[in-house]
C-alpha cells in the first residue's frame, strides 16, 4: 500500500509537470490557460474541481450519519449546472472582452468600484481557503488508513504539498488539466470497482434490500427541523445550488474563462450533470458500510476504504488508493491556482506588470499551501470547522455575480457591498452561536436579507452607469495586457 501511495503522488506530480506550455510565462497563460482550452479540457477541469476527496470519502461518511439526506449533493449539482449553463457563456464573453481573470474583476468593473473588487476578492479567499486544507487532510487520511501509520500520512501530506507547489508554479492551469484527465476517469472507475466488489462480497447477506428492511430510518428524510431533516435538506440544496450555479466558488472561474469559445462552456454544462450521477455510488456504498461494518464515531469518512479493503484484492485496493489520492491532489492544485489568481489579480496594485503579477501568483500559491499544510498537521479540526462556513459564506456573492451578468443600472456598488456584509455577518453569527432558524441552512436566511439590502440601499443611493459592449469583437481590458515574453503569443479567443 505504501508503494501505491508513492506511485499515486508521483504520478500526479509527473502529469502536472508535463502540462507546461510556453504561454505559462505570462500571468494569463499561467492562471487561465491563455483562454485557449478546448471543451474537453475544460470539461475535465470543471469535473476535477467539483469531484474531490469529499466526494470520494465524505459522501459515504455523510450517508452513515444522515442516511438518504446525503443525496443533497447530486441534487444541488444538477441545479447548479442549470445556473452555470445560463450565466457561464455570459461570464465567458464578458471575460474575453474585458480580460477578466476572477469574479472580483467582473463585479468590481461592472459596478465601477475598485473597492468592491477587493471586498469580493477578500471574501472569496477567506471562505474558500478551508477547501485546500480539507483536500490535504483527506489525502493524509487515505494514506494513513492504507499504511496503518498516522506518521506516514503526515509525511505524505508534506510531500504532496511540495509536489503540488512545483507543478502549479511550473505549469499553472495547464498542469492541473493534465492531472484532471487521469483523475476524473480514475475516480469513476475506482468507485465502480468498489461497488462491484462490495456487491459481490456482501450480496449473500441480503444486499440493499436487507439494509432497507433493517435500517428503514436511513432511507427517510425526517420531517421538521432535525439535523439532516426535510428543512435542512431543502435549504441545503437551494443554498449549494445557488452557490454553484452563480459561480461563487473561485474554482469555477478558471475553467470557464480558459475555454476557447462560449460554445465550449455551454456544452460542458449540458454534460456535467450526467457525470454528477457518479456521486450516487459512494452513497450506495455507504449503506452497505452501515449494514456490514462496525464504524466507530469519527471514523465515518474512512468507511469506504474499510469496506473496499474487505471486498477487494490488494492489487485492486492499490488502484483505489491511487484514484483517491488523485481526488485530493488535483482539486487542491485547482483551488490553489484559483485563490492565487484572486490575490495576484485583485489584491495588488493595478499598475504592476504582468511579469510581477505572475510572480505574486506563484508566491501566493506557496503561502496558501504552506498555511494549509501547517493547519492540516497541527490543527486539522480548525479548518474543518471553518469548512462549514464555506458554502454559506460564498453564496453571499451570488447576487453580485448574477447582477453583474445583467444590464441593470438600478443596483450599485454601495448596495452590493452592504448586502454582502449583511449576509456574511448573519452567516458568522448563526455559525458562532449555533442558532438555526427553523432548522434552515444559515446561508438561505442570509442571502434573502442580502438581496433585500442590495435593492433597498441601491434605491436610496442612485443608479450606476454600466460598461457597454460597444462592438462585440473589440477587446477593452480592465488592465494593460502584457505583449508576452519573447517567443510567446497572447491568444485571442476564437469567437465572442
Amino acid at each position: 500500500m505504501i508503494i501505491a501511495a508513492i506511485i499515486g503522488i508521483a504520478l500526479m506530480a509527473g502529469l502536472g509537470l508535463l502540462g507546461r506550455r510556453q504561454s505559462m510565462d505570462t500571468h494569463s497563460g499561467w492562471s487561465i490557460g491563455d483562454r485557449g482550452m478546448s471543451s474537453i479540457t475544460t470539461f475535465f477541469l470543471q469535473a476535477g474541481a467539483i469531484f474531490t476527496s469529499f466526494t470520494f470519502l465524505g459522501m459515504s461518511g455523510l450517508t452513515i450519519l444522515g442516511g438518504i439526506s446525503a443525496t443533497y449533493l447530486p441534487a444541488y449539482l444538477v441545479l447548479g449546472y442549470i445556473g452555470m449553463f445560463l450565466i457561464g457563456p455570459i461570464v465567458w464573453k464578458l471575460g474575453s472582452v474585458f480580460d477578466y481573470h476572477t469574479n472580483a474583476d467582473m463585479v468590481g468593473h461592472q459596478f465601477k468600484s475598485n473597492f468592491l473588487t477587493k471586498v469580493v476578492a477578500i471574501i472569496s479567499v477567506v471562505f474558500f481557503m478551508p477547501i485546500v486544507q480539507v483536500q490535504i487532510v483527506g489525502l493524509g487520511t487515505m494514506v494513513s488508513f492504507a499504511t496503518g501509520d498516522k506518521s506516514v500520512g503526515i509525511w505524505s501530506m508534506i510531500g504532496s504539498t511540495v509536489l503540488i507547489l512545483l507543478f502549479v508554479a511550473w505549469a499553472g492551469l495547464r498542469g492541473v488539466s493534465m492531472t484532471a484527465y487521469f483523475k476524473d476517469v480514475a475516480m469513476v472507475v475506482a468507485l465502480v470497482v468498489i461497488l462491484i466488489g462490495v456487491i459481490a462480497h456482501y450480496g449473500s447477506n441480503g444486499g440493499m434490500s436487507s439494509a432497507i428492511s433493517e435500517m428503514e430510518s436511513l432511507f427517510i428524510i425526517e420531517s421538521g427541523t432535525k439535523t439532516y431533516g426535510t428543512v435542512w435538506f431543502i435549504t441545503s440544496v437551494i443554498v449549494s445550488g445557488i452557490g454553484l450555479g452563480a459561480m461563487t466558488l473561485p474554482e469555477s472561474w478558471p475553467a470557464v474563462l480558459a475555454a476557447d469559445s462560449s460554445k465550449a462552456v455551454s456544452k460542458n454544462h449540458v454534460m456535467l450533470p450526467l457525470y454528477s450521477l457518479s456521486t450516487l455510488i459512494p452513497i450506495l456504498i455507504g449503506f452497505y458500510a452501515v449494514k456490514n461494518l462496525s464504524i466507530e464515531k469519527g471514523e465515518e469518512n474512512s468507511a469506504i476504504l474499510s469496506i473496499a479493503a474487505e471486498s477487494l484484492p490488494s492489487w485492486l485496493m492499490g488502484f483505489v488508493l491511487i484514484a483517491g489520492i488523485s481526488c485530493a491532489i488535483v482539486p487542491a492544485a485547482h483551488c490553489v491556482i484559483s485563490i492565487a489568481t484572486l490575490i495576484s489579480s485583485n489584491l495588488v496594485s493595478d499598475s504592476i506588470t504582468s511579469d510581477r503579477r505572475l510572480l505574486v501568483g506563484k508566491g501566493a500559491s506557496a503561502a496558501i499551501l504552506l498555511l494549509s499544510l501547517l493547519l492540516a498537521v497541527s490543527r486539522p479540526d480548525l479548518m474543518a470547522n471553518l469548512y462549514l462556513l464555506t458554502y454559506a459564506g460564498l453564496v453571499q456573492l451570488a447576487p453580485a455575480n448574477i447582477l453583474a451578468c445583467t444590464k441593470t443600472e438600478r443596483v450599485n456598488a454601495k448596495g452590493i457591498m452592504m448586502g454582502m456584509f449583511t449576509g456574511v455577518l448573519i452567516v458568522l453569527a448563526f455559525t458562532i452561536t449555533g442558532y438555526t432558524l427553523w432548522g434552515m441552512n444559515s446561508g438561505i436566511v442570509a442571502i434573502v436579507v442580502n438581496v433585500l439590502v442590495i435593492f433597498v440601499v441601491s434605491a436610496m443611493t442612485g443608479k450606476v452607469e454600466r460598461p457597454q459592449l460597444v462592438e462585440a469583437k473589440v477587446r477593452t481590458p480592465i488592465r494593460p495586457i502584457s505583449p508576452g515574453t519573447p517567443g510567446t503569443a497572447v491568444r485571442v479567443p476564437k469567437r465572442f
